[in-house]
């Protein structure tokens, strides 16, 4: 009966309790990994989703502007990349500052510029019949 008890100078862990604790330890950290990357995916999506509305809200703005004429609109609709972005920038706010071009807008909300694309789409425009297209963010989840 004594044979199965510990004696007082031998009271580690056995090879077994510690494979358990260790077991368990890996499994509850493969469990918080996969949240971790869900919730920073999650938040890569809402950062995205965030500069479409921006960005439709500045041409919003600008149809709605004024000032802004049938030739400004004709202009938009007909260019693209930079040239396109500085017809809307002065719409734009980002952090509280007004960004100056794509890259600047990109750095301005976070997004790496690497691979990440922006195509701000078209405006309704009556004299050419173009139809209003949403802007799109493509390469950053």
């Amino acid at each position: 009966m004594n044979g199965n008890l510990r004696s007082r100078a031998n009271r580690g862990f056995t090879i077994v309790e510690l494979i358990v604790v260790v077991t368990v330890i890996g499994f509850l950290a493969a469990i918080a990994i996969g949240a971790y990357n869900k919730v920073v995916n999650d938040a890569k999506a809402a950062k995205s989703l965030a500069l479409v509305n921006t960005l439709s809200t500045a041409k919003s703005l600008f149809v709605a502007d004024p000032a802004t004429t049938e030739t400004n609109i004709q202009s938009f609709n007909a260019s693209t990349g930079d040239t396109q972005f500085t017809l809307i920038a002065k719409y734009i706010r980002v952090n509280g500052a007004i960004p100056t071009n794509e890259a600047n807008l990109l750095q301005l909300s976070g997004i790496p510029a690497a691979g990440v694309t922006i195509t701000l789409g078209t405006v309704d425009d009556k004299v050419s019949g173009t139809v209003d297209s949403p802007p799109t963010v493509t390469g950053y989840p």
